[in-house]
């Protein structure tokens, strides 16, 4: 189990301007999500205000596998990030994956990155036939990369909208395979697939879990992902704060939020 925190803004700001109540609200969170953080973020320079620059747009990305709360690092990932979407990772391995730079989220491919929250069961027989789909090869161990994996299989395979890839689409559809491949070889579906995902023109946010698998330690909505619209900013934040004014998403629903004009679209759950 992890920690999500994504937000989208009119103009470029820091992060700890952005979020100024909600952020160590969030770090504190890190005394049981202890097990390493990420920040990812599209500054000025990095192509994502639209400039001219030919090179290939990448997010800026800092990773530590220490407790964010007592992490100098961390400290200063967060007081550098800045730009219109940015997303913040806390990191609670699972029983079994290793803590490593490799391991820790926002994974990054090309423009994008991915945070996960949740886990679901592992197998060779698994692993084999979401790797032979096609898509983005693991660094790590994770199973978080492996629902990466199966999002840029679908994202390839699924029609562009304006030109653009559907990730929304994606995430859904992988989502759908992916619990119907842990249910035929283990039994029962993920416990929980919410995840973000980032690029210099928007955030996709994705909320999926199981109530049977949830921790019988933590309140029953541990797992809900919930978001906020502002008048300059849209936040998307997993649960253990205090969040006046959020709405929760919806299992098997999609959002995309578009930076500058802070656009929300809905995408609903998948049918059929």
């Amino acid at each position: 189990m992890c920690r999500l925190l994504g937000v989208v803004s009119r103009l470029e700001h820091a992060l700890t301007e952005l979020v100024p109540g909600e952020l160590p609200l969030f770090t504190a969170l890190s005394e049981r999500h202890k097990d390493g953080w990420g920040v990812a973020s599209y500054p000025s320079g990095s192509g994502a205000d639209g400039g001219d620059d030919p090179a290939p747009l990448r997010p800026l990305v800092r990773h530590g596998i220490d407790t964010a709360l007592a992490s100098n690092a961390y400290g200063d990932a967060v007081a550098e990030a800045r730009g219109e979407v940015i997303a913040v990772h806390l990191r609670r391995a699972s029983v079994g994956l290793a803590l490593e730079l490799a391991n820790t989220h926002p994974f990054v491919e090309g423009e994008m990155t991915f945070s996960h929250n949740g886990q679901f069961d592992l197998s060779e027989e698994l692993r084999a036939r979401i790797l032979a789909r096609g898509g983005r090869t693991p660094a790590g161990t994770t199973d978080s990369e492996l629902f990466l994996s199966l999002i840029t299989a679908w994202a390839d395979e699924l029609p562009r909208v304006g030109g653009n890839r559907d990730w929304a689409g994606a995430i859904q559809h992988a989502a759908a395979e992916l619990t119907q491949l842990t249910t035929e070889l283990f039994g029962r579906p993920p416990e929980s697939l919410n995840c973000l995902l980032t690029m210099p023109g928007a955030l996709v946010a994705y909320a999926q879990h199981d109530p049977a698998q949830a921790p019988e330690d933590q309140p029953v909505e541990v797992y809900d992902l919930r978001w906020r619209a502002d008048a300059d900013r849209v936040l998307v934040s997993s649960t253990g704060y205090p969040q006046e004014g959020f709405s929760t998403l919806a299992q098997g629903a999609a959002l995309t939020i578009h930076r500058g004009s802070l656009r929300v679209e809905e995408h609903a759950p998948l049918t059929g």
